[in-house]
């Protein structure tokens, strides 16, 4: 069968989209592999902990959408990798200014309510509530990054977050608003907006399955006491071995619990 996506409802679309991004189609075509490999010696197993088996034909669906979309050519799977990587760490490095920048303004903001500045103060209030919640969007996200900046570079504001952070965190704003719609081109340069869309829907679907077939499979491990049927669902394409993980600075955003 072939992986339907058009009668997916909006709210649902956004969180496989926003899952999708976090992740090469490579890494996600290689975890479907993995978990219907699993899956052909254990689903029955799996039926009765969560994950039956119309779970088992929309991953096998998902993957083969994969295939039919060039991924797992090596030439299209290596580039579309290296353009998601950029585009994950330009995305983190835009949260973070923007968290940082936000932090400031905010003190910022005290004191000059504090010195009887309302304007200014106000100013500052309504460029908060423009960023109030991050974005995954590269584009505006950026666009919360320059709000920011304009912000931080008035001169009554300049005054009270010279000592804060803010001649720091104006150029970093910029170079990671930069950033960011330097990767969004990148990855635009992959094929069309809508092919690349599609290609992050069906990553977070293959996520999304891959981890509830690991939970099932949790699940059913404990209760047969076989440890093995557990490991066969680790999500190791999409997170690396336990071992990697201990090593790692940190989990990437969206990790398992």
């Amino acid at each position: 069968m072939t992986l339907d996506t058009a009668t997916i409802a909006p709210k649902a679309r956004q969180e496989y989209l926003r899952i999708g991004k976090q992740f090469g189609s490579t890494d996600t075509l290689n975890q479907a592999n993995k978990t219907l490999e699993a899956l052909h010696k254990y689903a029955p197993a799996l039926q009765n902990h969560g994950f039956n088996a119309t779970d088992v034909a929309r991953l096998s669906d998902g993957r083969d959408a994969l295939i039919a979309a060039g991924i797992g050519r090596a030439e299209v799977a290596g580039q579309r990798k290296l353009t998601n990587k950029g585009f994950i760490a330009a995305l983190k490095e835009g949260k973070s200014a923007r968290e940082t920048a936000r932090s400031i303004l905010h003190a910022g903001r005290n004191d000059l309510e504090e010195k009887g500045d309302a304007s200014t103060a106000d100013a500052i209030a309504v460029a908060l509530d423009q960023t109030r919640a991050a974005q995954d969007d590269a584009e505006k996200l950026a666009v919360q990054l320059d709000t920011l900046r304009d912000i931080l570079k008035r001169e009554a504001v300049v005054a009270v977050v010279h000592d804060r952070g803010g001649p720091d965190a104006i150029p970093r704003l910029g170079k990671a608003a930069d950033a960011l719609r330097a990767t969004a081109k990148e990855r635009e340069g992959q094929g069309t907006v809508a092919a690349t869309e599609q290609l992050d829907l069906i990553d977070g679907i293959i996520v999304t399955l891959a981890r509830s077939a690991r939970k099932a499979a949790r699940a059913a491990a404990r209760e047969t006491k076989q440890p093995a049927l557990a490991a066969a669902f680790e999500l190791t394409h999409l997170y690396g071995t336990r071992a990697e993980r201990a090593e790692a600075p940190e989990e990437p955003s969206g990790a398992p619990a």
